[in-house]
Formats: C-alpha cells, structure tokens, sequence
C-alpha cells in the first residue's frame, strides 16, 4: 500500500513537476532568444523570429503538459484518499482541465495508463458509496 497523502500535497508535487516546467519552456526560449538579441549573439535583423520562438515554446510546453499531467494523475490517485476533491483542486489551480473539456483530449497517456486512471478512479467512487452507505 501506497503512503496517502493530503490533495493539497498532491496539488504542490503536481504544480512543480507539471506546471513549473511548462512556465519555463513556454517563457524559457523567447527570454532566452531575447537575452542572445540584446548581447549581440543573434542580429536585430533576425527580431522577427521571436513568434516563431515563442511558438515554439508554447508547442513543446503543451507536449510537456500532454505528457506529464496523465503520469502525474495516477501517481496521485494511487496517494489521496479523496480524488474528487482532487480532481477539483487540480481544475480550480489550473492544473488540469474539467472531465469532457477539450483540451483534455490533448493528454498523451498509453492505453494502460489510461486504464490504470479508470480503474483507481472507479474504486474511489466504489470506497467513497461504500463509506457513505
């Protein structure tokens, strides 16, 4: 058995291993390009790239997300006693987006991973009726 712990604990893990390193390869690249421009390693001229720059950033940010929120979903879901109000904390923080969303079609898990969150979610709802009755 896995050692439980608080949503909010869940929450803070999720906010640095997701969302910090989104911040940074979203904003990393065009400051970075920006830094290379200013000191005279890449010519004004080659200004106009910086859309681009920060498109691409973007891009590899959301790849990152796609990636890391499923993994950290059932890393957390197999630690928390009440993933509802996990589900809810995460949405309220920007962390993930609500069930049926759009964007959240854009996650990038196996079919086991995804199994794997069906599953621990199912017998959550399962212990909660249980505990409830």
């Amino acid at each position: 058995m896995r050692p439980t712990i608080s949503v909010g604990r869940a929450i803070l893990v999720g906010l640095l291993a997701v969302n910090a390193p989104v911040f940074s390869l979203m904003i990393g690249p065009i400051w970075l390009f920006a830094q290379f421009v200013e000191h005279g390693a890449i010519s004004r001229a080659y200004s106009w790239m910086s859309p681009f720059v920060f498109a691409g950033g973007f891009a590899v940010a959301w790849l990152w997300w796609s990636l890391s929120v499923p993994r950290w979903r059932v890393w957390s879901y197999e630690r928390v006693t009440d993933v509802a109000a996990l589900k809810t904390r995460a949405v309220e923080v920007g962390l993930t987006w609500p069930d049926g969303h759009v964007f959240a079609r854009t996650e990038i898990k196996s079919k086991e991973l995804a199994r794997r969150e069906r599953d621990l979610e199912t017998s959550q709802q399962c212990r909660t009726r249980h505990t409830a009755e």
